[in-house]
């Protein structure tokens, strides 16, 4: 069972003393809202943790008041809404189900099948080592979720990243319920209730969400007819989240430490390029997923709209100020683009100091980090494995080896074709028996510059391109192509999937919903 003795990650508070809550006991003052936001504060949030989280997110209120009828009331709208959007196209008379009109049931039919079927494209490949995410009920629970919240937040709809914001919300409250001792208050009963984790999953996501959103709508671009978002090629203002990082470097990185905001600069490495993933993900991957609950809860105790999550990006960065001024810029951008090795209670405690220097100490320099890496084991977020063991992930690239990948294809991004350009100058008569390797070289290395190929970008949630122009000649913003690992003991040539960055066209219509998923599943994804 998770507790909350993690004393040697909590960041340090000279003015407030330590928070002893107690595991499944709604008793007040200790479960107020400000004493939750200290214990938040100092990463110690009891359990049910995922009441604690919907507590400081005001999606309910604290136990003094009524939580019960506010949970009940959530769990009907999430009803209501299902209700709302599922209808029968059979039922519409007079509807053609091969019409092409926009106002067709049946078209908004099919296109919420395919919105389902993208949805479940990214749920199946979540953690990949929880076996919990690998059950076919959960995973359903996902694509209703995600669905639902699409549907209901058209000026947004789904974009790839999101699964892994409703997958840790949803463990936290699947372990509550797992760990519930049997005399629980009634309270308790009927907020940790199993037949509602949907609801309840509902509840908290878009809580949640009410922080992240803005980071992952497109600026001015609109669905085109067929219901698909444009390519990133086309012209379009930059997004919020491409905004809010610039403001971030200019108001915050600048004035803090100018030489790094310099230096990150003549490397030609741009704030989106690695901060996209960071805000929208929720800094999910950059750090080991036994400290991510503690991370999130250290960012909820400052409401829904998440307002001082800048400072942790600065803390990231200041953390690790010795690696980013390597002169290498390979050596840099490998740095960003792969896991923090601090600690997310140093961040915490660092973004702590930046935000109120005055109240709160800077933290001491983090030790070394642990040649080892935690991961959950059947539930157990504690169980620690090598970072090169088989995670039994069967191929798929998710999590820290996506970070891995993408670091490696950085850097030779960044080395490979001046390296390789150089060779050629060296070489303007290469001996025969040198010609054709040279030449693979130079065919790697304008191949590894190449957006336009058959490979893909399946870290779509580094989409710094989003706010490029066509007539941009700055390769810093382009968009790293990424190939998708074989399986193992396969020899056939993975067939490039269509791109994954889809938002669906959402109509007035409802959709028929179907008894089973998946609705459509072309690529046989699911894990059974």
């Amino acid at each position: 069972m998770d507790n909350n003795n993690h004393s040697d990650h909590s960041p340090s508070s000279p003015t407030k003393e330590r928070i002893e809550i107690r595991d499944y006991y709604l008793q007040l003052p200790e479960w107020g809202l400000e004493s939750l936001k200290n214990a938040a504060i100092q990463q110690r949030l009891p359990r049910p943790r995922s009441l604690a989280w919907a507590i400081l997110l005001n999606a309910v209120p604290p136990p003094n008041q009524d939580i019960v009828s506010s949970v009940q009331t959530h769990r009907k709208f999430y009803n209501d809404l299902k209700l709302k959007l599922s209808m029968d196209p059979r039922a519409v008379i007079g509807d053609d189900p091969l019409s092409q009109n926009d106002e067709s049931a049946w078209k908004q039919h099919f296109c919420d099948n395919e919105l389902k079927a993208l949805i479940l494209q990214d749920v199946v490949r979540t953690f990949p080592d929880e076996l919990y995410f690998r059950e076919k009920d959960v995973q359903d629970i996902m694509v209703e979720v995600l669905f639902f919240w699409a549907r209901s937040h058209s000026h947004v709809g789904y974009r790839q990243g999101m699964h892994e914001i409703l997958a840790p919300v949803m463990f936290e409250l699947y372990l509550d319920r797992k760990f519930a001792p049997n005399n629980l208050s009634d309270t308790l009963k009927y907020v940790l209730q199993e037949e509602y984790l949907e609801h309840d999953s509902y509840m908290l996501f878009n809580s949640v969400m009410k922080g992240l959103e803005r980071f992952y709508t497109t600026g001015d671009v609109v669905p085109t007819s067929e219901g698909r978002m444009p390519t990133s090629n086309v012209v379009h203002n930059p997004n919020e989240v491409v905004r809010y990082l610039e403001k971030i470097k200019d108001e915050y990185l600048v004035p803090l430490d100018a030489e790094l905001a310099s230096h990150l600069n003549d490397c030609n490495i741009s704030l989106e390029l690695f901060g996209i993933r960071w805000l929208r993900l929720l800094f999910g991957r950059e750090f080991p997923r036994s400290e991510i609950p503690h991370l999130w809860g250290f960012l909820f105790a400052d409401g829904p709209t998440l307002p001082h999550i800048h400072f942790v990006v600065i803390a990231m960065l200041i953390s690790i100020r010795n690696i980013l001024v390597d002169p290498d810029a390979g050596v840099v951008l490998s740095a960003l683009m792969r896991p923090s090795p601090l600690s997310a209670g140093h961040v915490s405690a660092l973004a702590l100091h930046l935000r109120r220097p005055l109240d709160h100490p800077r933290p001491p320099p983090p030790p070394p980090p642990p040649r080892h890496v935690a991961v959950p084991v059947n539930g157990d977020w504690s169980s620690e494995i090598p970072p090169d063991e088989d995670s039994g992930s069967e191929g798929v690239a998710e999590g820290a080896d996506v970070a891995r990948e993408l670091a490696t294809l950085a850097l030779l991004r960044a080395q490979l074709p001046r390296a390789a350009a150089r060779l050629a100058r060296a070489l303007p008569r290469p001996p025969s028996a040198a010609a054709q390797p040279l030449r693979h070289i130079l065919q790697l290395a304008a191949l590894i510059q190449c957006r336009n190929h058959a490979l893909i970008d399946v870290e779509t949630a580094l989409e710094a391109a989003e706010g490029q122009s066509t007539t941009q000649t700055d390769t810093r913003k382009q968009i790293v192509p990424v190939a998708l690992p074989l399986r193992r003991g396969t020899t056939q040539r993975p067939v490039a999937p269509k791109l994954k960055e889809v938002q669906l066209k959402v109509f007035n219509q409802s959709e028929c919903k179907p008894s089973n998923l998946p609705f459509m599943d072309p690529l046989r994804s699911r894990t059974e």
